[in-house]
């Protein structure tokens, strides 16, 4: 695979009291994804270097962290499919009826490496919740999938953003009006996706083209084969429960 990105990495060690600079090349992004893609309110951006350090993955919804966005006693925890994301961790994990799945090779738990968004300045956003089109963050809370097979980029998964809790927000702070939180209510209700057309922003997807690095315009990023693993393992229409937390 062709790269054409190339970064310069200063690793910093102490040996015997000296400090010892190494540099070494790294060599990031394949040909696809080192063009500038736009679709519809999302962009693939040049990503800046992000050492994220390994995490072990969570094996019962018992070991979640504590956060406003969910109730310990909510059905959707127990979920036959149940797509988790924790922000701060960079990890997606599959669970089913409150435990982590165990479908990937050697047993492996269903858990893969993601990354979030950056900035104009090409600085990480993954601590942040979405509130507005063009902030490039990743959206939090509650929400329902479906599969986007028209998308630009690969195999995506679309994420019902937003949500009734990012528009009441909204419409409390006088960011929408009244009809367009109706709007977003009704599709909640009925199951359908969101109006992608409002001032929150929308098109914030699941899609493949690496992981290493936080590069997205908000979307979650798996490496292609990863995100091959997940399709495979979601219902039809990829159509589930999602909890994503800070």
């Amino acid at each position: 695979m062709k790269s054409t990105l190339l970064n310069s990495l200063v690793i910093l060690a102490m040996l015997s009291g000296m400090i010892v600079v190494f540099m070494t090349s790294i060599q990031r992004l394949d040909a696809r994804n080192a063009t500038k893609i736009v679709h519809s309110n999302v962009e693939v951006g040049e990503p800046e270097i992000q050492i994220i350090p390994h995490v072990e993955c969570i094996q019962e919804i018992a070991q979640l962290p504590s956060s406003s966005l969910y109730q310990t006693n909510d059905p959707r925890l127990k979920s036959d499919r149940l797509i988790l994301v924790l922000k701060r961790d960079r990890r997606l994990m599959l669970f089913q009826d409150g435990s982590i799945r165990h479908d990937r090779a050697g047993g492996e738990p269903d858990c893969w490496k993601i990354a979030l968004g950056i900035n104009r300045q090409g600085r990480s956003t993954g601590a942040f919740d979405k509130r507005r089109e063009g902030d490039r963050r990743t959206p939090e809370g509650w929400f329902r999938t479906s599969d986007k097979p028209w998308s630009s980029f690969f195999h995506a998964i679309l994420i019902h953003y937003p949500s009734v809790r990012h528009a009441q927000e909204a419409h409390k702070a006088h960011r929408i009006d009244k009809t367009t939180l109706n709007r977003i209510e009704r599709a909640q209700t009925n199951d359908k996706v969101p109006p992608q057309d409002t001032p929150l922003g929308g098109s914030i997807l699941i899609h493949g083209g690496g992981s290493s690095q936080d590069w997205t315009w908000g979307c979650i990023a798996l490496n292609d084969h990863d995100l091959e693993e997940i399709r495979a393992l979601l219902p039809n229409g990829m159509k589930t429960w999602m909890l994503i937390l800070p």
